[in-house]
């Protein structure tokens, strides 16, 4: 291998993770040109793709990975007319990668002779609350389906070769009972500080978050899930409440969700939810967000109640939670009208 391919490769991945897109996408060029594994070249050029919303131009690289390729002995999607196929839908990766893309159930339903959802089991309970989701099993129970082909759920958008104007179900896919609420003269403001120990960039330390926590014109929920949850009960605020039954599983957590007033989040779970929903969530980001979000939106075409904030700098919590604080004095002003009303 062409010494100087690998560098010039190495050197646009670098670009991409500080998010030098442009520089990065002219690099990934030259490093397949100069011999470097087009399809690693041809990733990171579709990455660059779905941070800028040129969707199109990422469904020509996955076309070109796709062709390189060898046909998959598992019988996953390979280009196939999904036409009278009986489809079972594989959600492989995490829950709120399930909960982003099962928005495309309507489309397949109409296209497919049928459609399974083989979903983790922590989605089970869930998973038929979802519009057009009308079969649902998991891994363990899956081997008695019959099918013909079967797809990963976050390939949807590619099969559908999807566009920024035409994101399918962009709110209110997920229905739930109705169910009475709290009672209360203050808003009610969820909050989630940690996405889990794969990706600690994505979670900030809760203590960063007292300027907000500490305001006593709210009434804060604790929504976060593992152990990490306990140190909410260490801050001294006198806003603050505990809802255990949202760290008993998905369907709970939806359930809280979809009483509260606004949920202040990182890129977890909860996010997702709230955008299925309908219910207004802050998404906390770190600098390097996912493609998901793509680069320098303050909004998210895939869930129209979202709003972004996002750190200035790799690492720099403090601003964001400042331009938080500042946004929430403004929404409080157009909430307590409203709730007083």
């Amino acid at each position: 291998m062409n010494s100087s391919a690998v560098q010039i490769l190495l050197e646009a991945e670098a670009l991409l993770d500080i998010r030098r897109l442009g520089p990065a996408l002219v690099l990934f060029d030259y490093a397949e040109a100069a011999g470097e594994d087009p399809d690693r070249c041809a990733a990171g050029r579709w990455m660059v793709h779905m941070l800028t919303g040129d969707f199109a131009s990422a469904w020509n690289e996955s076309d070109a990975i796709r062709s390189r390729g060898a046909p998959d002995p598992h019988r996953f999607w390979q280009g196939e007319d999904l036409c009278g196929k009986r489809v079972i839908v594989r959600c492989l990766h995490g829950l709120g990668d399930t909960v982003q893309f099962v928005r495309y159930a309507p489309l397949l339903e109409n296209m497919a002779a049928s459609v399974i959802w083989e979903v983790p089991h922590a989605l089970l309970d869930l998973a038929l609350r979802f519009r057009a989701v009308r079969h649902v099993t998991t891994w363990e129970h899956e081997r008695h389906r019959k099918w013909d082909v079967q797809l990963e759920v976050m390939e949807l958008p590619y099969i559908f070769r999807t566009e920024l104007p035409d994101l399918p179900l962009a709110t209110n896919y997920l229905h739930l009972p109705h169910t009475s609420t709290r009672p209360s003269t203050k808003p009610q403001i969820g909050i989630v500080w940690s996405a889990g120990e794969w990706n600690l960039s994505r979670s900030i330390p809760l203590h960063l978050l007292l300027p907000v926590l500490s305001r006593n014109d709210c009434e804060f929920w604790n929504l976060q899930g593992g152990l990490v949850r306990n140190t909410w009960n260490d801050l001294d605020c006198p806003g603050l409440r505990d809802s255990p039954a949202c760290n008993s599983g998905v369907a709970s957590l939806a359930a809280v969700i979809s009483h509260l007033d606004l949920i202040i989040t990182v890129d977890t779970l909860a996010a997702h939810l709230a955008g299925a929903l309908g219910i207004p969530a802050w998404v906390m980001l770190q600098y390097a967000a996912d493609w998901r979000w793509m680069v320098g939106r303050a909004d998210s075409p895939w869930y129209p109640s979202l709003r972004l904030f996002r750190q200035p700098s790799a690492g720099d919590w403090d601003s964001l939670v400042v331009s938080l604080n500042a946004s929430l004095d403004h929404w409080l002003g157009i909430t307590q009208g409203r709730l007083v009303a």
